[in-house]
């Protein structure tokens, strides 16, 4: 039996090397996407770790409660520069291994035009190489060398961790709780696949009960969170301002 919640479908409870379903490509005319915790080979996609099985639209994933990042290609992250390395940056991406990333790897970047960052900078940028035989690599363009969102976040917002299946929860465009937030406080929200969330808003009460709101994820269901997510950003909101 399956569960459906926030957009998110519960499939059930899989280990390591359970069968999840076939896929052909030649012969399934509808697409799917693998997310983390699956493996697709001998047109059998497979599980690779215990967990709850979920999909939301066309994508499949295992979830799991961890807070150790393991990269995966084409995710999107968000990186704490750690120091320049010749012609590349060393990334601290939450894994086991740090991640580079070239100063080419930025829209209208050149040898002569580019991109200067120091340790402690932060950026989002997509893992173009992710795998055990190489270091992750990171880039901060799409296929046609634009920027798209991506790139070096600007001074002024914080920065805080989830586990990453509250990560996958609130980047899930069916999922409104990041929208309901938005009826009460203009702000600006960018979530990696790596459990890291940086956010800015106009005032610093407003960052700090934005990021208590979305910890609460971490203990409470989806469907309960979006009903109670104004009440609690109100009260967080009047508590800071009656400290103030």
């Amino acid at each position: 039996m399956s569960v459906k919640a926030g957009g998110i479908e519960t499939l059930g409870v899989v280990l390591p090397g359970d069968e999840v379903l076939q896929f052909n490509p030649d012969t399934n005319k509808e697409r799917i996407y693998i997310g983390p915790g699956l493996r697709w080979e001998d047109n059998i996609v497979r599980a690779t770790r215990p967990g709850q099985l979920k999909k939301t639209a066309k994508l499949y994933f295992v979830d799991t409660h961890q807070k150790r990042y393991i990269p995966h290609r084409r995710e999107f992250v968000i990186g704490i520069v750690l120091k320049k390395k010749g012609d590349n940056y060393a990334i601290d991406i939450g894994g086991s291994e740090q991640a580079t990333i070239s100063y080419l790897s930025f829209e209208n970047a050149s040898k002569k035009t580019r991109k200067e960052m120091k340790p402690g900078d932060l950026i989002y940028g997509q893992l173009l190489v992710a795998n055990k035989d190489m270091e992750p690599e990171l880039v901060c363009i799409d296929m046609y060398d634009r920027a798209v969102g991506m790139g070096s976040l600007p001074e002024g917002g914080i920065m805080f961790t989830v586990p990453l299946h509250v990560a996958r929860l609130i980047v899930n465009p069916e999922n409104p709780f990041l929208l309901n937030i938005a009826k009460r406080i203009k702000y600006t929200v960018v979530v990696g696949f790596n459990g890291r969330v940086w956010l800015k808003a106009k005032k610093q009460r407003e960052m700090v009960a934005i990021m208590n709101c979305i910890m609460m994820l971490e203990v409470m269901n989806i469907d309960k969170a979006n009903e109670d997510v104004l009440r609690v950003l109100d009260s967080l909101l009047w508590l800071r301002k009656e400290r103030v």
